[in-house]
């Protein structure tokens, strides 16, 4: 019956569907480790680079009009101008130090409380012990320059930077520490390693979906994409089930590591591409 239901669906509300289907996984996964006004930002910049990507390739050799950017991304004339005026415009936003210190609120505050003058230690150049409140430097006005989202308290900085392991909070003297000026998004080195061969995968899914879907149209054979699941599982056969993939995927790995070998060259050069494949289990909450 869902399947039914969904090919009655018009072609818009298909792509709708699925792209928020996408977009709620990805930013249930990034929620804290990246606010929703850095992620703006990049959205908004890398859709503005893509558009202008897209429309030099048709027209090589020619500058391409604001109106026409204006036409892809929805966005007027001013606010392009403004976008590609940005300083991340056409750079790698992990090598964009000032969008990595600002990336979370509590980044923010960690980067204002060890850069500015006003919060450090004039001779060690420290970061200051600071009163929680009070007049002249406090990690309440350490709060109010460093974050300028109406709402916020400092009760719940405190809450979010002690648990990040980044302040020690004395709560008799009614001071706070800052012992790690680094605000880290994952708990571990292997949460990050995960989190990036993760990323990696999904973005070389996306690839594959965007050659499939241009495939007839250039003339090309699509590449291999299938998948396999249900949606009726006890949630008590998951660690069977579970078990009997892993053995599964670890063999396949093998095998498909075997077949890729013959073809990695051992020099780099510009005539090359990459090309693999990616195995993995998924698991997913039903949800009303």
């Amino acid at each position: 019956m869902a399947l039914h239901r969904e090919q009655t669906l018009p072609d818009v509300a298909i792509l709708t569907r699925a792209v928020e289907v996408v977009f709620r996984k990805l930013i249930r996964l990034l929620m804290g480790k990246i606010s929703l006004k850095k992620l703006q930002q990049m959205v908004q910049i890398i859709f503005v680079e893509e558009a202008e990507a897209m429309l030099k390739k048709e027209t090589p050799g020619k500058n391409v009009p604001l109106s026409n950017l204006a036409v892809i991304t929805g966005f007027d004339t001013r606010t392009i101008v403004r976008i590609k005026g940005d300083v991340g415009y056409m750079k790698p936003f992990h090598e964009e130090k000032r969008f990595l210190s600002e990336i979370t609120p509590e980044c923010s505050v960690l980067d204002v409380w060890e850069s500015r003058p006003k919060y450090r230690e004039s001779k060690s150049g420290k970061p200051r012990i600071l009163p929680i409140k009070g007049k002249g430097a406090s990690f309440e006005s350490l709060i109010s320059e460093s974050v300028s989202t109406r709402g916020v308290t400092v009760t719940s900085f405190l809450h979010r930077l002690e648990t990040g392991k980044s302040i020690v909070v004395d709560r008799v003297k009614n001071t706070v520490r800052m012992i790690d000026k680094r605000y880290t998004p994952f708990d571990s080195v292997d949460q990050t390693e995960n989190a990036r061969i993760g990323m990696a995968a999904v973005g070389n899914l996306v690839d594959t979906i965007a050659h499939n879907l241009e495939a007839p149209s250039r003339g090309v054979e699509p590449f291999y994409q299938r998948g396999c699941w249900t949606n009726r599982m006890d949630r008590n056969d998951s660690e069977k089930l579970r078990d009997l993939v892993k053995k599964f995927l670890e063999k396949t790995d093998e095998k498909a590591r075997k077949i890729i070998k013959p073809f990695e060259q051992e020099t780099v050069s510009h005539d090359q591409v990459t090309a693999g494949i990616s195995l993995f289990y998924f698991e997913e909450e039903f949800r009303d």
